[in-house]
């Protein structure tokens, strides 16, 4: 995802994040636009370790890069503040934390679906070797049998 596309998302879902501060909604009823958030606000921040076609000029991608990478932090500050205002001063940290153990079951599980996957693949390469074997042991057999 490009810089502006994931600050464009950002900045939306955090635009429904302060009405509903305002409204003094509570945390877990704005769950989905949090999480949109923090989502749109990694992508800034990994912006440069996706490997993707750029298009236009290095000085332009480097200050729409620098400019939503800015933003992001000042979108992710406030919702930091508001948290901690509200929360307790440990109330960011928790929410780090339990991204971080989301991110890393997710990756977990990725890397589970991929070996499931390939170990399937192997059993059936194993398989589809094991019969064209047997078919040729058979055809072998009726031959010198005929």
């Amino acid at each position: 995802m490009d810089p502006m596309s994931a600050i464009a998302i950002a900045t939306s879902s955090f635009a429904a994040l302060k009405k509903g501060f305002s409204l003094s909604k509570e945390v877990y009823t704005m769950a989905n636009d949090i999480g949109k958030f923090m989502d749109a606000i990694d992508s800034v921040k990994n912006v440069h370790k996706e490997e993707k076609k750029k298009y236009g000029s290095v000085g332009e991608e480097a200050l729409k890069s620098f400019v939503a990478h800015k933003k992001a932090q000042e979108m992710e500050n406030e919702l930091r503040n508001f948290l901690i205002a509200n929360y307790g001063f440990n109330a960011w940290q928790d929410v780090l934390r339990i991204q971080a153990k989301i991110r890393k079951e997710r990756i977990a599980m990725r890397e589970k679906r991929r070996r499931q996957v390939q170990q399937a693949v192997e059993i059936a390469f194993v398989i589809l070797v094991g019969c064209v074997g047997l078919t040729g042991i058979y055809l072998f057999a009726m031959y010198l049998k005929g």
